[in-house]
């Protein structure tokens, strides 16, 4: 099933559906409804024709094209003619491309692409997140269910610090913020830290995804600050660290789901349904697995079809 704006005036869905496959149906329904009443012939999105051969882009991170070729052969799992075209730039430059139509589909994360459309927004839980993005896509754009999959920001510690202190969320931190130095990865959400109430680093450092984590490993200061990482869940460095990530149970930091960002009526139910299968198997240990692989050298394709051999 996917979420589409189709105009200004068409009425959005008021919540996300990812259940029963008879719902789609009245998403169908309410598609043709819709078009008629704003002028536009395409339906919601999952019950497009197609347009012939399927593009799927990509940006310059490993991740957008590990997730890329994912997308891409779950595609072709339905017969369709599909090819990947990476290194398309920011998330200017390839939704750029998307919009211009020379590329049907791109990977994104659900927090970063509300922020983008509607710097303005506030959700930060993921259903919350995701409906407010639905709302907020462009006239043409539709995205579908999102996966498990997330690069979501997290504060962490080393098991001697959670087990020394007693930490294991965030509300647990605030009383050490004080005498805390907190080591922050250049993808952290640094602007969300006023929201965790009462909490004032003693330092606050921005360093690389390696160093962020390497730093916990070195030996506790003697005296008595707390080292914190501040990280993103598909790091390779932090997938293979000894630590605790501080569970975030008041969402101070934004959902950040792998979802597909598409144009409307260029994919059919049936390929939708391969994406959403995607889905329902992605993990964050899985991205950032596949992260690590092609960071060090392997290729994304070869990757993602190790992954979707086993999923698919």
């Amino acid at each position: 099933m996917a979420h589409t704006r189709t105009d200004g005036s068409a009425e959005r869905p008021a919540a996300w559906s990812r259940a029963l496959i008879a719902a789609s149906a009245l998403l169908l329904v309410a598609g043709v409804v819709s078009g008629c009443a704003g002028g536009d012939t395409t339906l919601d999105g999952s019950a497009g024709q197609g347009t012939g051969e399927i593009v799927v882009g990509a940006g310059d991170g490993a991740e957008s094209r590990i997730l890329a070729e994912i997308y891409a052969g779950a595609l072709r799992s339905t017969g369709a003619p599909v090819t990947t075209e990476g290194g398309l730039g920011d998330r200017t430059a390839y939704l750029g491309r998307l919009d211009a139509g020379n590329v049907t589909l791109v990977p994104e994360f659900t927090g970063r692409l509300l922020r983008y459309y509607d710097p303005e927004s506030t959700e930060t839980e993921q259903d919350e997140v995701f409906e407010a993005l639905s709302k907020a896509l462009p006239q043409g754009l539709s995205i579908s269910d999102f996966a498990a999959a997330e690069d979501r920001s997290a504060l962490a510690v080393t098991p001697q610090a959670s087990g020394q202190l007693d930490l294991t969320t965030l509300d647990e931190l605030v009383p050490s913020c004080s005498t805390s130095t907190a080591v922050l990865a250049p993808a952290f959400e640094a602007d969300a830290l006023p929201d965790l109430t009462g909490c004032t680093f003693a330092q606050i450092r921005t360093v690389d995804d390696a160093a962020a984590v390497g730093e916990l490993a070195a030996p506790a200061p003697a005296d008595g600050v707390v080292r914190v990482a501040g990280v993103t869940t598909v790091s390779p460095a932090v997938a293979g660290a000894d630590l605790v990530l501080l569970a975030d149970d008041e969402h101070v930091f934004t959902a950040q789901n792998v979802v597909p960002l598409f144009r409307i009526g260029t994919l059919t139910e049936a390929q939708l349904k391969a994406l959403n299968v995607v889905a329902g198997e992605l993990t964050t240990a899985d991205l950032a697995d596949m992260i690590g692989q092609v960071r060090g050298g392997a290729d994304s394709a070869d990757v993602a079809r190790v992954w979707l051999d086993a999923h698919l």
